[in-house]
């Protein structure tokens, strides 16, 4: 373990990190920011090993960081590493892991977005989806980066939790060959609480903007609907897929074995 101390904006280690803020940078290195204390303290206490992690030194966590290169910093310093006006805490660097396509054919519930920009939505989906038990989380067509620092700060603790991947519809496709496509749109005869999800599925969401894609709906063997009182028309994104999984979740108690 390396030990360092910087207090200098133009230290060329704090030039890096300011520049994973970059999307296209962060995956070109292959790396993650997290700018979250919840994040970071939920993997320190899981044992992660950091490739760095920026605090004071006088932060409690301290003596529980694993980390290749510890760095005692300042609060201006953070909040120059930050992408939140408030500084953390700490803010910390992981590597992005490699997650194979292969290991959705085995999962039972899978969970399909398309399209969705929103970062904060992500993480709440991501949050809600690890919270009911889904297997994991298919994204496709231009979604939002899933490692964007104000996902990984919306996921909470459990950015971790649950598979997460892009891709495309080729993936689907193959999927196809062992789950039901299950679509979520407005204007279904089927009620989704009515439906019983006893076979492997792929449950997809689209964007609040623009819904599923036709591509998506003309693959789906079924068409779901939450169907809804006091004429609410729709519910946010994350809130929506969030009811379904406890939905799921709930059905599948009463699915005779």
């Amino acid at each position: 373990m390396k030990i360092v101390e910087i207090y200098s904006s133009q230290n060329n280690l704090i030039k890096f990190i300011v520049k994973l803020q970059n999307s296209k940078f962060r995956k070109l290195n292959k790396l993650i920011l997290l700018d979250g204390d919840k994040t970071i303290e939920g993997l320190v206490d899981d044992g992660v090993l950091f490739e760095y992690i920026f605090l004071k030194k006088d932060n409690p966590f301290l003596n529980k960081i694993q980390a290749k290169e510890i760095v005692f910093t300042d609060e201006k310093i953070l909040k120059k590493i930050s992408t939140v006006k408030t500084p953390n805490a700490m803010v910390a660097v992981i590597k992005e892991n490699n997650i194979s396509e292969d290991i959705f054919y085995d999962f039972n519930k899978i969970v399909l977005i398309d399209g969705i920009k929103d970062a904060g939505n992500l993480g709440t989906i991501i949050r809600s989806a690890a919270a009911f038990s889904m297997d994991g989380i298919i994204l496709i067509n231009d979604c939002v980066d899933i490692f964007n620092t104000k996902t990984i700060r919306s996921a909470a603790q459990n950015m971790f939790k649950i598979p997460v991947i892009h891709a495309d519809m080729k993936l689907v496709k193959k999927l196809k060959k062992t789950h039901k496509l299950i679509s979520t749109v407005v204007n279904s005869d089927i009620d989704f609480m009515n439906y019983d999800f006893k076979d492997k599925f792929v449950i997809a969401f689209g964007s609040e903007a623009n819904g599923l894609s036709e591509e998506v709906i003309n693959l789906s063997d079924d068409k779901l609907t939450l169907f809804m009182d006091n004429n609410v028309e729709s519910l946010n994104l994350a809130v929506c897929s969030s009811v379904a999984f406890a939905l799921i979740k709930l059905n599948q108690r009463f699915i005779p074995s």
